[in-house]
């Protein structure tokens, strides 16, 4: 028996809609009442223990303010009830708040109460005995039920402390007005820290609780009735979106396809009849019809591979024809690309058009270069080409014999020569079908033998070019707008490993005909600050004068002399130059040399000519400052005349300075042990390098050569590099570092001087060394300092250079003594 369902869609989706809905209502109303509750509870809460606090805080007034006021103020025995006793106090108060009690009730009760109408009935004494039982109970918070009420109740317990047992301990010492009032029967007797009653807070809530479930009954209500609105509402938009909609596929089903269907079609059905019943039953019979339609067309396509099988194999036949065919063509690529010459190309190709087309023997005929011929197989002579062959060559004619093929080899306007095929005898011989094919592969072999012509002859340029640009001592490289190299020279890779940081030994580096831009790249600060790419304009005229060279310096000091050829773009290079690049750095260093030492030399006579004539007056005005000296008593006279006098020396300092500077001095040419010299220097120095509470540390390389310097003047070289860094240094955390070593060029040797200090700003390194330049503040310094070191290395064959690495480093080069200095020395 078929089970009762609803018969529509649309009965079966509005019950199950308002069943979830249904369900859904109860859940809200279930949740708004347990949230209504929560906040019914949560208020009555708060509520009851702001009553209790302001309980508490009266009766702590009367204990702590107002309790000890009347004992002040009364006589010792004395005792008002209306201001000393709490819980009278507390009662009136708390009374006074809620007259009517319907707000809330407050009481304060006792077992055993002095005042009989506040003694505990049962309700409260069983609140003192849930307190009695658990001692860490401070609080009772709930709803309960009270006199047939429900009542929200908050409860705390009272304990008597010490100061409490003078109205409740022993009746002899109580105050006389207490017993008189009360007796001397109830509320006496009591210990400290006994349980003896509760202070209780109820408030009724069953209003509430009643308003709360009147709220979630209207809520039901009204859920209810919009559920009813729905389910009109939706019953008229499911029939027009739904139920409308499924008949019209019913009735599209039966319109265009009646057989599949299985019956003629028909009215659409009313909307009430089972609108998914019909849609299965007309998609289960338009299966059926399928299934049958489907077996027929199995039993065709069963005939249909069996054609499809026979032509194939008739295509696959075909297919492999024609798969030798470009088998071949690549082949005749594929040797082109690995043959050198002519002689081995035509081998090649010979032995596989012969595999190819089955011919017993094949010979080529040139026509270039007073012929000549190849055949195959070698070291087998093939019968001689027809007497017309050249003929046959340059019109372009394929002769095909009864064993033999004479295919013309040429390219579309140049004739190369005769390639001839002979077959067995007993073979089926050449295919007439197949003579386009013979003209291809004539056609084929000449551009081979073509492009190997080209390839040999550029192949021999561009070995030429490489040796010509290898050959260039120079950077040189053509680059493109990335910096990216696409050639370059050796110097040039050179250059850009340096640059990288990278040792040349020990790695590959690619040739310079096929350097790849992504294995080597040139700097780009090689081009200078703001240089950009600019190559000539596409339609312009040429430049007739090559692009005058920029110079550049690199961040290690290196300096470069760069010219920049850009590439004509109508050649497809655009954005490509050649950059040709001449080192410099020896030059601009030698000119930096040349223009210290004429600044020097120009000084110097200055300095000669100065001194000579300031001297005088110096000497004449420190003389006089002396006579005066003996014959002034003034205090303030003395002052001036030391303030002449001590500019007069600064002046004099000055002059000797400068006759140092321009007076030429004989060098001895060494040798000079520069251990011994830095262990002496350090001495000198120690006491003023303690005195300023800064570190000075000596080192010297073991087995160190000897400096061919003079000792004298190298001191006093060390000498005005150690002063400048003591007074550059900060006290108490300086740090002057004094170390020699072999140099980094052969037959040298080397002297750092190095300090932790500010060290020296870029903008005046290139004037470090000029006489009268000075960072120093007036007064501290002429000047003269650093020109005097350099003048005394440049007559000692040496040098001097500064840099910055966390702080100012000063390296002295010296040529180090050869074998007669050694043996002088000894």
């Amino acid at each position: 028996m078929a089970k009762q369902h609803p018969r529509t869609i649309k009965h079966r989706f509005v019950v199950g809609l308002s069943v979830i809905m249904a369900l859904l209502g109860i859940f809200f109303a279930v949740v708004i009442s347990m949230n209504l509750r929560n906040q019914l509870v949560t208020d009555t809460e708060h509520k009851a223990s702001l009553i209790l606090s302001q309980a508490e805080a009266v009766q702590s007034y009367v204990r702590q303010v107002l309790r000890p006021s009347m004992y002040h103020l009364l006589p010792p025995d004395a005792f008002l009830l209306e201001a000393m006793s709490t819980s009278f106090v507390t009662r009136r108060v708390m009374s006074d708040l809620s007259a009517l009690g319907d707000q809330y009730r407050y009481r304060r009760v006792a077992v055993g109460a002095r005042n009989p109408d506040y003694e505990a009935d049962a309700f409260e004494r069983g609140l003192m005995e849930r307190f009695e039982s658990e001692p860490g109970l401070t609080r009772i918070e709930e709803i309960t039920e009270r006199d047939g009420e429900e009542v929200f109740l908050a409860a705390r317990p009272v304990r008597l402390d010490a100061s409490c047992l003078h109205c409740h301990g022993d009746p002899a010492t109580a105050p006389r007005e207490l017993i008189e009032h009360y007796g001397d029967t109830r509320g006496f007797w009591r210990h400290d820290g006994e349980l003896v009653g509760v202070d209780a807070v109820t408030m009724p809530v069953a209003g509430a609780l009643g308003q709360i479930k009147g709220a979630t009954v209207s809520f039901l209500g009204l859920f209810a009735l919009g559920l009813g609105v729905f389910y009109l509402t939706l019953q008229v938009f499911f029939d027009r979106l739904v139920v409308v909609n499924l008949s019209r596929v019913t009735e599209v089903m039966r319109r265009y396809f009646p057989k599949e269907a299985g019956e003629e079609p028909k009215q659409a059905p009313d909307a009430g009849e089972g609108e998914i019943d019909e849609i299965y039953a007309g998609i289960e019979a338009f299966a059926s019809r399928l299934k049958e339609a489907r077996g027929k067309i199995e039993d065709h396509a069963q005939n249909l591979e069996r054609k499809v099988a026979e032509r194939t194999l008739e295509l696959a036949h075909e297919a492999d024809e024609r798969r030798s065919d470009v088998s071949l063509f690549v082949e005749l690529l594929s040797i082109l690309n690995v043959s050198h010459t002519r002689a081995e190309l035509l081998t090649g190709a010979l032995a596989r058009i012969a595999a190819r087309f089955g011919a017993r023997a094949v010979a080529y005929e040139c026509e270039f270069s007073g012929g000549g011929s190849v055949s195959w197989p070698p070291g087998t002579a093939a019968p001689p080409p027809p007497a017309d062959w050249r003929s046959l060559v340059a019109g372009n004619d394929l002769r095909l014999g009864q064993d033999a093929a004479f295919i013309p080899v040429r390219t579309t306007d140049v004739s190369r020569g005769l390639l001839r095929l002979y077959f067995p005898a007993d073979g089926p011989g050449p295919d007439p079908e197949a003579a386009e094919l013979y003209r291809a592969i004539g056609q084929q072999l000449g551009i081979a033998l073509e492009n190997l012509d080209a390839i040999n002859s550029l192949l021999g340029q561009n070995m030429l070019l490489a040796s010509i640009f290898d050959g260039i001592s120079d950077p040189l490289a053509l680059i493109d707008a990335t910096f990216a190299v696409i050639l370059a020279n050796e110097p040039a890779r050179e250059l850009a490993r340096a640059m990288r940081r990278e040792p040349a030994a020990g790695r590959d580096c690619p040739a310079a005909s096929a350097l790849p831009g992504q294995t080597l790249r040139l700097p780009p600060e090689l081009f200078g600050p703001g240089m950009a790419l600019r190559p000539a304009p596409a339609n312009g005229p040429a430049e007739s004068h090559p692009p005058s060279p920029s110079t550049v310096v690199l961040a290690d000091g290196r300096s470069f002399a760069v010219t920049r050829y850009p590439l004509d773009p109508s050649t497809g290079q655009d954005g490509r130059l050649v950059v040709y690049a001449r080192e410099i750095t020896a030059e601009r260093r030698m000119r930096e040399q040349m223009r210290q030492t004429e600044k020097l030399v120009a000084v110097g006579k200055l300095a000669a000519g100065l001194a000579h004539e300031i001297n005088n007056p110096l000497g004449v005005i420190s003389c006089y400052a002396e006579l005066l000296r003996a014959n002034i008593a003034d205090t303030q006279a003395l002052d001036d005349l030391a303030v002449i006098e001590r500019h007069a020396e600064m002046a004099k300092k000055v002059l000797r300075d400068l006759l140092d500077f321009a007076r030429p001095r004989p060098a001895t040419p060494g040798p000079c042990d520069l251990a011994t010299l830095l262990k002496s220097l350090s001495r000198i120095f120690e006491v003023q390098a303690q005195a300023r509470k800064v570190r000075l540390v000596t080192r010297a390389a073991a087995a160190l050569p000897l400096a061919k310097a003079d000792a004298s003047g190298l001191e006093q070289v060390l000498s005005n590099l150690l002063l400048n860094a003591l007074d550059a240094v900060t006290p108490g955390e300086g740090e002057i570092v004094m170390e020699a070593e072999a140099g980094t060029e052969p037959d040298t040797v080397r002297i750092r001087v190095a300090d932790n200090g500010p060290g020296i700003a870029p903008q005046d390194q290139p004037r470090i060394f000029e006489p009268f330049f000075t960072t120093k503040e007036a007064g501290r310094g002429s000047g003269l300092g650093l020109a005097v070191v350099f003048g005394l290395l440049r007559d000692m064959g040496g040098r001097v250079e500064v840099e910055n690495a966390g702080g100012a480093v000063f390296t002295v080069t010296l040529p180090s003594c050869g074998r007669d200095c050694q043996e002088e020395h000894v």
